[in-house]
């Protein structure tokens, strides 16, 4: 029974980060978390490795939207050796006048800057939200370059110090302070870039430890963290390092939410747990696909596990609702992976063949701007328009002749399950992973060669011409399935 694997014992997920908006790999792990509670009273602490010193802001907004209940609790490694705890009501002010220094004002950004004896010394930003002190900069005299920076969180207190190499950006030391303004770790860079760490000091229970590097403060704090007897989910490659030499009688299941291959060669971020699989009680991949691949590099099978991504089977359709429009949708993440500039390039074909149907895209990220500026150059600002985030997918899903997926790569591509689930079919690339075990071609969507604009283009006319109806989902891709499947697997161990 799973209770006999878990009775009594806290469960663990450790992750890279937890933002407040979020998708992809950290809707799935909160998503999982919770189905795990809920379907079998496991209690979980989900553990966080980067430096946020107003970590409970994330960890309110969580359990305000329901993203976690109180048998879900929330630990990070900087505040676990800190003693950080957020109960501190008494917030310290930073008046914006310091005595001995002449201030001018940029109150477009709330910053302020330094003077004394007629030179630039010192630069502070205030949030422009709260106004609240963020950042305290010491400049070197006579330039605008930051020497040291001290950082500041909510409560007003100084949680970090920063120095940085002479004429760069770089950090050369880091030094992190607890409420009581005392130091409990540092890390020494080397210069070279932004974040190389070389070295750490970490004084815990009144002993100085020496750290080797980053993923080695990692492992100390898994070590002490961590309690035996539970499961830890790791669902981030930056930390299969870190978990495997933990020395916690944990059983340690790693999931996989990307390709581990998009070059042909084994990406660097997986080839420790790969070479390594040995030591870890479960790999969990979300494709057949995937599985097949891994199984091909020589790990035992006994290691390995397909349990895809799922949809709520309670979450009701209704078919007969949906009356697409005249349009074409993408939702994501504008990223390269996503490699959005192929569907806007596609669409010019199709708008001069058909040019009342239009595509619709949903998201932002870094290539925003580069894709809004190609659809101008293309003149398609009629036919290819940029909708900005969406928390109503059902409804774009919906009004939908299909959706278009255009990615280099995938873990899975939810997306897809997404637009199967609101009978949206689905043009997809094939790409690795997610397509081959999603999609029948011709049925519930189309696989097409993986950046053939042109046959992308034609793929799309070929669903005006022809569109694809009744579209569902197989039932192995909703919960009543894959939490069958995490109760199989945890009533193995």
């Amino acid at each position: 029974m799973v209770e006999m694997v878990t009775e009594n014992k806290m469960n663990y997920v450790v992750t890279s980060i937890l933002r407040a908006e979020f998708g992809g790999r950290t809707k799935a792990l909160i998503q999982r978390t919770k189905n795990l509670n809920e379907h079998f009273g496991l209690e979980f602490t989900l553990v966080t490795t980067n430096y946020n010193a107003n970590y409970n802001n994330i960890y309110d907004h969580y359990y305000e939207k329901g993203y976690a209940n109180e048998k879900i609790g929330f630990e990070n490694v900087y505040d676990y050796f800190s003693g950080r705890n957020y109960k501190n009501n008494e917030i310290v002010e930073h008046p914006i006048e310091i005595p001995g220094y002449n201030v001018r004002p940029n109150e477009k950004n709330h910053t302020y800057k330094y003077y004394k004896n007629g030179q630039f010394v010192r630069l502070r930003t205030y949030d422009q939200t709260t106004g609240k002190l963020k950042f305290d900069d010491i400049i070197v005299p006579g330039s605008s370059q930051r020497r040291i920076r001290y950082e500041y969180n909510d409560f007003g207190l100084c949680h970090r110090k920063i120095m940085y190499k002479p004429n760069t950006l770089n950090k050369i030391e880091e030094i992190f302070y607890d409420d009581q303004g005392k130091i409990y770790l540092s890390f020494s860079h080397t210069g070279e870039d932004e974040n190389s760490i070389w070295r750490g000091h970490l004084l815990h229970n009144n002993t100085i430890i020496a750290l080797k590097d980053e993923k080695d403060f990692f492992r100390y704090a898994f070590d002490h963290i961590l309690q035996a007897g539970g499961v830890t989910f790791c669902d981030a490659r930056i930390l299969d390092q870190s978990l495997l030499n933990c020395s916690i009688a944990t059983k340690k299941y790693f999931i996989l939410h990307n390709s581990h291959n998009v070059t042909g060669t084994i990406a660097k971020t997986y080839q420790y747990l790969i070479e390594h699989a040995d030591k870890a009680d479960k790999i969990i991949v979300l494709t057949r696909e995937q599985l097949s691949d891994l199984l091909d590099l020589g790990i035992d099978p006994a290691r390995m596990t397909v349990i895809p991504h799922s949809m709520d089977d309670a979450e009701t359709v209704d078919f007969a609702s949906r009356k697409p429009e005249k349009k074409f949708v993408f939702i994501g993440r504008i990223v390269p992976q996503k490699q959005v500039h192929h569907i806007v390039r596609a669409f010019s074909q199709v708008a001069e063949k058909y040019p009342d149907y239009w595509m619709e895209i949903y998201g932002d990220g870094k290539e925003t701007g580069d894709v809004s500026q190609l659809i101008d150059e293309l003149g398609l600002g009629e036919n290819v328009k940029m909708m900005g985030r969406t928390d109503n997918i059902q409804s774009v899903f919906r009004n939908a002749i299909a959706s278009v997926i255009s990615s280099h790569y995938e873990g899975f591509g939810l997306v897809i399950m997404e637009s199967l689930h609101y009978g949206c079919p689905v043009i997809s690339y094939d790409f690795k992973y997610g397509p081959k075990d999603l999609l029948t071609d011709g049925e519930n969507g189309y696989i097409i060669e993986k950046d053939n604009i042109d046959l992308l283009a034609d793929t799309i006319i070929k669903m005006i011409e022809n569109p694809i109806t009744e579209v569902k989902l197989s039932n192995d891709y909703y919960l009543s399935s894959t939490i069958e499947k995490w109760g199989r697997l945890l009533e193995q161990q």
